[in-house]
Protein backbone atom coordinates (compact mmCIF):
# COMPACT_ATOMS: atom_id res chain seq x y z
CA UNK A 1 0.00 0.00 0.00
CA UNK A 2 1.64 3.31 -0.63
CA UNK A 3 2.12 6.54 1.23
CA UNK A 4 -0.93 8.62 1.72
CA UNK A 5 -3.34 5.88 2.26
CA UNK A 6 -2.99 4.45 5.51
CA UNK A 7 -2.65 6.43 9.11
CA UNK A 8 0.78 4.50 9.24
CA UNK A 9 2.40 5.77 6.10
CA UNK A 10 1.10 9.19 5.42
CA UNK A 11 2.87 11.63 3.44
CA UNK A 12 4.67 14.11 5.78
CA UNK A 13 4.67 11.44 9.01
CA UNK A 14 8.23 11.50 9.39
CA UNK A 15 8.88 14.89 9.63
CA UNK A 16 5.97 15.58 11.94
CA UNK A 17 6.04 14.26 15.67
CA UNK A 18 3.34 13.52 18.22
CA UNK A 19 1.57 16.67 19.37
CA UNK A 20 1.31 17.54 22.49
CA UNK A 21 0.56 21.46 22.44
CA UNK A 22 -2.85 21.48 23.44
CA UNK A 23 -3.16 19.55 26.60
CA UNK A 24 1.22 21.12 27.74
CA UNK A 25 -0.32 24.56 27.18
CA UNK A 26 -3.69 23.02 29.51
CA UNK A 27 -1.40 22.11 31.93
CA UNK A 28 0.61 25.30 31.97
CA UNK A 29 -2.75 27.18 32.99
CA UNK A 30 -3.32 24.42 35.93
CA UNK A 31 0.28 25.56 37.09
CA UNK A 32 -0.59 29.26 37.08
CA UNK A 33 -3.83 28.35 38.92
CA UNK A 34 -1.56 26.82 41.28
CA UNK A 35 0.69 29.52 41.64
CA UNK A 36 3.54 27.96 41.52
CA UNK A 37 6.99 27.55 39.19
CA UNK A 38 7.77 24.47 36.99
CA UNK A 39 10.61 23.81 39.44
CA UNK A 40 7.69 24.10 42.40
CA UNK A 41 5.14 21.82 40.51
CA UNK A 42 7.74 19.36 39.79
CA UNK A 43 9.19 18.75 43.43
CA UNK A 44 5.02 18.34 44.34
CA UNK A 45 4.22 15.99 41.42
CA UNK A 46 7.45 13.88 42.70
CA UNK A 47 8.85 13.85 38.92
CA UNK A 48 11.94 15.90 37.18
CA UNK A 49 11.31 19.64 36.37
CA UNK A 50 12.65 18.65 33.24
CA UNK A 51 9.04 16.41 32.67
CA UNK A 52 7.55 19.11 33.51
CA UNK A 53 8.95 21.84 31.23
CA UNK A 54 8.36 18.78 28.60
CA UNK A 55 4.75 18.28 28.79
CA UNK A 56 4.19 22.03 28.91
CA UNK A 57 6.09 22.61 25.91
CA UNK A 58 4.66 19.50 24.36
CA UNK A 59 8.04 17.91 23.63
CA UNK A 60 7.17 15.20 25.62
CA UNK A 61 3.52 14.66 25.65
CA UNK A 62 0.97 13.72 27.93
CA UNK A 63 -0.16 11.14 25.19
CA UNK A 64 2.70 9.15 25.99
CA UNK A 65 1.77 8.41 29.43
CA UNK A 66 -0.17 5.28 30.50
CA UNK A 67 -4.03 6.07 30.69
CA UNK A 68 -3.62 5.07 34.83
CA UNK A 69 -0.68 7.70 35.13
CA UNK A 70 -2.89 10.48 33.55
CA UNK A 71 -5.54 9.70 36.09
CA UNK A 72 -3.18 9.81 38.90
CA UNK A 73 -1.68 13.32 37.37
CA UNK A 74 -4.98 14.82 36.69
CA UNK A 75 -6.04 13.56 40.62
CA UNK A 76 -2.85 14.75 41.96
CA UNK A 77 -3.04 18.05 40.69
CA UNK A 78 -6.99 18.19 41.50
CA UNK A 79 -5.72 17.39 45.28
CA UNK A 80 -2.95 20.10 45.08
CA UNK A 81 -5.59 22.94 44.18
CA UNK A 82 -6.43 22.51 40.78
CA UNK A 83 -10.20 22.93 39.49
CA UNK A 84 -11.21 19.66 38.78
CA UNK A 85 -12.81 21.34 35.64
CA UNK A 86 -9.49 22.19 34.51
CA UNK A 87 -7.54 18.49 35.23
CA UNK A 88 -10.97 16.45 34.09
CA UNK A 89 -10.26 18.60 30.65
CA UNK A 90 -6.51 16.95 29.90
CA UNK A 91 -7.67 13.63 28.93
CA UNK A 92 -10.01 15.85 25.88
CA UNK A 93 -6.80 18.09 25.41
CA UNK A 94 -4.88 14.93 24.68
CA UNK A 95 -7.49 13.66 22.18
CA UNK A 96 -7.79 17.15 20.74
CA UNK A 97 -3.78 16.71 20.16
CA UNK A 98 -4.24 13.31 19.09
CA UNK A 99 -6.92 14.74 16.25
CA UNK A 100 -4.50 17.68 14.98
CA UNK A 101 -1.38 15.48 14.67
CA UNK A 102 -2.76 13.28 12.38
CA UNK A 103 -4.34 15.84 10.34
CA UNK A 104 -1.11 17.79 10.25
CA UNK A 105 0.51 14.85 9.21
CA UNK A 106 -1.72 13.71 6.21
CA UNK A 107 -1.77 17.52 5.47
CA UNK A 108 -3.75 16.96 1.67
CA UNK A 109 -2.93 13.45 1.35
CA UNK A 110 -6.41 11.08 1.65
CA UNK A 111 -7.34 9.96 4.84
CA UNK A 112 -9.89 6.63 4.53
CA UNK A 113 -12.99 7.66 5.60
CA UNK A 114 -13.64 4.44 8.06
CA UNK A 115 -10.13 6.15 9.26
CA UNK A 116 -10.53 9.46 9.63
CA UNK A 117 -11.36 11.10 12.97
CA UNK A 118 -13.94 13.90 12.06
CA UNK A 119 -16.21 10.73 10.70
CA UNK A 120 -16.19 8.47 14.02
CA UNK A 121 -18.48 10.72 16.13
CA UNK A 122 -20.43 13.94 16.83
CA UNK A 123 -17.79 16.49 17.89
CA UNK A 124 -18.88 18.43 21.14
CA UNK A 125 -17.82 22.50 21.67
CA UNK A 126 -15.69 20.99 24.32
CA UNK A 127 -13.59 19.34 21.86
CA UNK A 128 -13.58 21.72 18.85
CA UNK A 129 -12.77 24.82 21.71
CA UNK A 130 -9.25 23.12 22.10
CA UNK A 131 -8.71 22.00 18.52
CA UNK A 132 -9.03 25.42 17.45
CA UNK A 133 -7.23 26.85 20.53
CA UNK A 134 -4.32 27.07 18.53
CA UNK A 135 -5.26 29.16 15.75
CA UNK A 136 -7.98 31.42 17.21
CA UNK A 137 -6.16 32.48 20.30
CA UNK A 138 -9.61 31.76 22.26
CA UNK A 139 -9.29 30.62 25.53
CA UNK A 140 -12.18 27.49 26.11
CA UNK A 141 -14.78 29.03 28.41
CA UNK A 142 -14.38 26.40 31.55
CA UNK A 143 -10.87 27.43 31.95
CA UNK A 144 -10.69 31.34 30.49
CA UNK A 145 -10.49 32.07 34.71
CA UNK A 146 -6.91 30.67 34.64
CA UNK A 147 -4.03 32.59 34.95
CA UNK A 148 -1.19 32.38 32.40
CA UNK A 149 2.16 31.72 34.86
CA UNK A 150 4.94 34.37 34.36
CA UNK A 151 8.26 33.18 32.63
CA UNK A 152 11.76 34.60 32.25
CA UNK A 153 10.63 35.75 28.63
CA UNK A 154 7.80 36.34 26.43
CA UNK A 155 4.98 34.13 27.20
CA UNK A 156 2.80 32.62 24.26
CA UNK A 157 -0.84 33.56 24.80
CA UNK A 158 -2.10 29.87 23.31
CA UNK A 159 -0.83 26.52 22.52
CA UNK A 160 1.73 27.02 19.43
CA UNK A 161 1.55 25.63 15.93
CA UNK A 162 3.52 26.61 13.01
CA UNK A 163 1.97 28.66 10.33
CA UNK A 164 3.59 24.88 7.93
CA UNK A 165 1.57 23.12 10.42
CA UNK A 166 -1.36 25.55 10.31
CA UNK A 167 -1.51 24.62 6.59
CA UNK A 168 -1.27 21.20 6.78
CA UNK A 169 -4.06 20.64 9.30
CA UNK A 170 -6.22 23.03 7.02
CA UNK A 171 -5.15 20.77 3.93
CA UNK A 172 -6.50 18.23 5.24
CA UNK A 173 -9.81 19.79 5.88
CA UNK A 174 -10.11 20.75 2.46
CA UNK A 175 -9.38 17.45 1.44
CA UNK A 176 -11.26 15.68 3.81
CA UNK A 177 -14.23 17.72 3.19
CA UNK A 178 -14.11 17.35 -0.58
CA UNK A 179 -13.66 13.12 -0.28
CA UNK A 180 -16.61 12.84 1.92
CA UNK A 181 -19.45 13.52 -1.14
CA UNK A 182 -22.61 13.82 -0.07
CA UNK A 183 -22.70 10.37 1.20
CA UNK A 184 -19.98 10.89 4.52
CA UNK A 185 -22.33 13.63 6.07
CA UNK A 186 -20.51 13.97 9.09
CA UNK A 187 -17.25 14.05 7.68
CA UNK A 188 -18.19 17.07 5.83
CA UNK A 189 -20.20 18.74 7.72
CA UNK A 190 -17.41 18.78 10.83
CA UNK A 191 -15.02 19.50 8.07
CA UNK A 192 -16.53 22.77 6.83
CA UNK A 193 -17.28 23.73 10.45
CA UNK A 194 -13.26 23.72 10.50
CA UNK A 195 -12.69 25.67 7.79
CA UNK A 196 -14.55 28.43 8.49
CA UNK A 197 -11.22 28.95 10.94
CA UNK A 198 -8.85 29.02 8.32
CA UNK A 199 -7.96 32.84 6.69
CA UNK A 200 -6.74 31.65 3.37
CA UNK A 201 -8.76 32.93 0.31
CA UNK A 202 -9.12 29.34 -1.16
CA UNK A 203 -10.63 28.22 1.99
CA UNK A 204 -13.12 31.30 1.74
CA UNK A 205 -13.96 29.75 -1.52
CA UNK A 206 -14.77 26.16 -0.81
CA UNK A 207 -16.99 27.50 1.82
CA UNK A 208 -19.10 29.73 -0.67
CA UNK A 209 -19.61 27.10 -3.25
CA UNK A 210 -20.26 24.83 -0.24
CA UNK A 211 -22.83 27.39 0.96
CA UNK A 212 -24.29 28.04 -2.77
CA UNK A 213 -24.64 24.01 -2.72
CA UNK A 214 -26.52 23.37 -0.32
CA UNK A 215 -28.71 26.40 -0.67
CA UNK A 216 -29.82 25.49 -4.25
CA UNK A 217 -30.91 21.81 -3.01
CA UNK A 218 -34.46 21.85 -1.49
CA UNK A 219 -34.00 20.14 1.88
CA UNK A 220 -36.48 17.13 2.60
CA UNK A 221 -38.10 17.94 6.10
CA UNK A 222 -37.04 14.12 7.12
CA UNK A 223 -33.66 14.68 6.32
CA UNK A 224 -32.21 16.11 9.23
CA UNK A 225 -28.39 15.92 8.83
CA UNK A 226 -28.84 17.59 5.44
CA UNK A 227 -30.26 20.36 7.58
CA UNK A 228 -27.29 20.19 10.25
CA UNK A 229 -25.13 20.68 7.01
CA UNK A 230 -26.69 23.33 5.69
CA UNK A 231 -26.86 25.33 9.25
CA UNK A 232 -22.90 24.63 9.67
CA UNK A 233 -21.82 26.14 6.41
CA UNK A 234 -23.95 29.36 6.56
CA UNK A 235 -22.25 29.59 9.55
CA UNK A 236 -18.95 29.31 8.52
CA UNK A 237 -19.70 31.82 6.02
CA UNK A 238 -20.86 34.08 9.23
CA UNK A 239 -17.74 33.67 11.29
CA UNK A 240 -16.26 35.41 7.86
CA UNK A 241 -18.82 38.22 7.94
CA UNK A 242 -21.21 37.31 5.61
CA UNK A 243 -24.43 36.92 7.11
CA UNK A 244 -26.70 36.70 4.08
CA UNK A 245 -26.44 32.97 4.13
CA UNK A 246 -27.65 32.36 7.77
CA UNK A 247 -30.56 34.87 6.92
CA UNK A 248 -31.40 32.54 3.92
CA UNK A 249 -30.98 29.32 6.07
CA UNK A 250 -33.12 30.84 9.01
CA UNK A 251 -36.20 31.70 6.64
CA UNK A 252 -35.50 28.58 4.38
CA UNK A 253 -35.02 25.56 6.26
CA UNK A 254 -35.58 26.62 10.09
CA UNK A 255 -39.21 26.77 8.89
CA UNK A 256 -39.73 23.67 8.63
CA UNK A 257 -40.31 22.25 12.42
CA UNK A 258 -38.74 19.06 12.29
CA UNK A 259 -35.76 21.45 11.47
CA UNK A 260 -35.89 23.71 13.74
CA UNK A 261 -36.16 20.63 16.86
CA UNK A 262 -33.02 19.07 14.40
CA UNK A 263 -30.79 22.22 15.14
CA UNK A 264 -32.13 23.01 18.88
CA UNK A 265 -31.09 19.29 19.81
CA UNK A 266 -27.72 19.79 17.82
CA UNK A 267 -27.30 22.77 19.91
CA UNK A 268 -27.92 20.99 23.23
CA UNK A 269 -25.61 17.94 21.88
CA UNK A 270 -23.06 20.66 20.99
CA UNK A 271 -23.05 22.18 24.91
CA UNK A 272 -22.85 18.89 26.86
CA UNK A 273 -26.35 18.91 27.69
CA UNK A 274 -26.87 15.38 26.13
CA UNK A 275 -24.22 13.15 27.67
CA UNK A 276 -24.81 10.13 25.21
CA UNK A 277 -22.06 10.69 22.29
CA UNK A 278 -23.80 9.49 18.89
CA UNK A 279 -21.92 8.20 15.64
CA UNK A 280 -23.73 10.61 13.11
CA UNK A 281 -26.38 13.46 12.73
CA UNK A 282 -29.17 11.08 12.65
CA UNK A 283 -28.66 9.25 15.28
CA UNK A 284 -27.84 12.39 17.73
CA UNK A 285 -30.87 14.32 16.53
CA UNK A 286 -33.63 10.94 16.47
CA UNK A 287 -31.98 9.60 20.21
CA UNK A 288 -31.45 13.02 21.33
CA UNK A 289 -34.20 14.96 20.85
CA UNK A 290 -36.01 13.74 24.00
CA UNK A 291 -33.39 14.05 26.37
CA UNK A 292 -32.49 18.06 26.82
CA UNK A 293 -34.07 19.92 29.22
CA UNK A 294 -32.86 23.06 27.16
CA UNK A 295 -31.40 25.04 30.52
CA UNK A 296 -27.59 24.84 29.32
CA UNK A 297 -28.76 26.22 25.84
CA UNK A 298 -30.85 29.12 26.89
CA UNK A 299 -28.27 30.22 28.84
CA UNK A 300 -25.39 30.15 26.28
CA UNK A 301 -28.04 31.71 24.09
CA UNK A 302 -28.69 34.87 26.17
CA UNK A 303 -24.93 35.37 26.86
CA UNK A 304 -24.52 35.25 23.56
CA UNK A 305 -27.58 37.06 21.80
CA UNK A 306 -25.92 39.86 21.22
CA UNK A 307 -22.44 38.71 19.40
CA UNK A 308 -22.68 39.79 15.73
CA UNK A 309 -21.65 36.98 14.00
CA UNK A 310 -24.43 35.06 15.38
CA UNK A 311 -26.98 37.20 16.65
CA UNK A 312 -29.85 36.48 14.26
CA UNK A 313 -29.58 32.87 14.53
CA UNK A 314 -29.28 32.90 18.19
CA UNK A 315 -32.62 35.21 18.43
CA UNK A 316 -34.35 33.02 16.35
CA UNK A 317 -33.07 29.65 17.83
CA UNK A 318 -34.21 31.43 21.82
CA UNK A 319 -37.31 32.10 20.19
CA UNK A 320 -37.73 28.86 19.36
CA UNK A 321 -36.23 26.78 22.28
CA UNK A 322 -38.95 29.43 24.50
CA UNK A 323 -41.48 28.27 22.34
CA UNK A 324 -40.74 24.70 22.60
CA UNK A 325 -40.13 24.66 26.49
CA UNK A 326 -42.11 26.90 27.69
CA UNK A 327 -41.68 26.08 31.48
CA UNK A 328 -37.83 27.38 31.28
CA UNK A 329 -39.08 31.30 31.49
CA UNK A 330 -42.26 30.47 33.26
CA UNK A 331 -40.68 29.01 36.41
CA UNK A 332 -37.31 31.14 36.90
CA UNK A 333 -38.31 34.97 37.00
CA UNK A 334 -34.61 35.19 37.48
CA UNK A 335 -34.06 33.58 34.13
CA UNK A 336 -36.46 36.08 32.96
CA UNK A 337 -35.15 38.83 33.59
CA UNK A 338 -31.51 37.61 31.80
CA UNK A 339 -33.56 36.85 28.98
CA UNK A 340 -35.35 40.63 29.29
CA UNK A 341 -31.79 41.97 29.70
CA UNK A 342 -30.68 40.54 26.52
CA UNK A 343 -32.78 41.03 24.22
CA UNK A 344 -32.39 44.32 25.13
CA UNK A 345 -28.77 44.65 24.65
CA UNK A 346 -29.22 42.58 21.19
CA UNK A 347 -31.66 45.38 19.78
CA UNK A 348 -29.25 46.97 17.23
CA UNK A 349 -29.81 48.61 13.96
CA UNK A 350 -27.28 45.94 12.24
CA UNK A 351 -30.00 43.29 12.61
CA UNK A 352 -32.34 42.26 9.49
CA UNK A 353 -36.03 42.79 9.21
CA UNK A 354 -36.83 39.14 9.63
CA UNK A 355 -34.17 39.25 12.98
CA UNK A 356 -35.90 42.46 14.72
CA UNK A 357 -39.42 40.75 14.10
CA UNK A 358 -38.49 37.96 15.72
CA UNK A 359 -36.72 39.87 18.23
CA UNK A 360 -40.26 41.81 19.01
CA UNK A 361 -41.92 38.20 19.51
CA UNK A 362 -38.99 36.93 21.64
CA UNK A 363 -39.62 39.43 23.86
CA UNK A 364 -43.37 39.47 23.89
CA UNK A 365 -42.76 35.96 25.05
CA UNK A 366 -40.43 36.66 27.63
CA UNK A 367 -43.26 39.23 29.18
CA UNK A 368 -46.00 36.74 28.74
CA UNK A 369 -44.30 33.82 30.43
CA UNK A 370 -44.15 36.06 33.72
CA UNK A 371 -48.12 36.77 33.75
Amino acid sequence: MGRGQTLTGLQGSDDVPELGVVSGYLLKLIRGSLGCTQVELAERLGVDDNTVQGWESGRRPLSALRAVDLSRLSQRLTLLGAPAVATSLLATAIEADGFLTTAIRAGSAEIPIWENPLASSVHRRSFVALVTWPFTGIVPSTVRHLPIPKGRGPVADRPQLSRAMQRLFFDQMLTSAEIAGHQATLLRRQATYLLAFDDRKESAQWLAREHRRTAARAIDERDLPSGILSRTASLAIARQGDLDPVRHFIQGTLADNNQTLASLTYWAYWLGEIPETFSDDGEMVELGARSWSGHRLIEHLITHLDDPRNAEMNIHSLLCLVMARKELLESDADLRQRTALAIERADTNELGRHARTELANLRFATQLAGR
